[in-house]
């Protein structure tokens, strides 16, 4: 059974959203150190899903 390219799509706007919220509800609510902590973590978890994820999921 094939998949429609346009299902994994919807990461692609989904994750990025998802991180930027986080970022500012962070950097609205908590600390500077919180926020930068949110943003790094959550900037190499975006990049390890776009460097490798995005692939692996393609494949299936």
């Amino acid at each position: 059974m094939e998949r429609h390219p346009a299902a994994r799509s919807g990461f692609n706007w989904w994750l990025p959203s998802v991180y930027a919220a986080a970022v500012v509800l962070t950097g609205a609510l908590g600390s500077g150190r919180a926020t930068g902590i949110v943003a790094a973590v959550g900037g190499v978890l975006l990049g390890l899903y776009y460097g490798f994820g995005s692939r692996l999921r393609a494949r299936d």
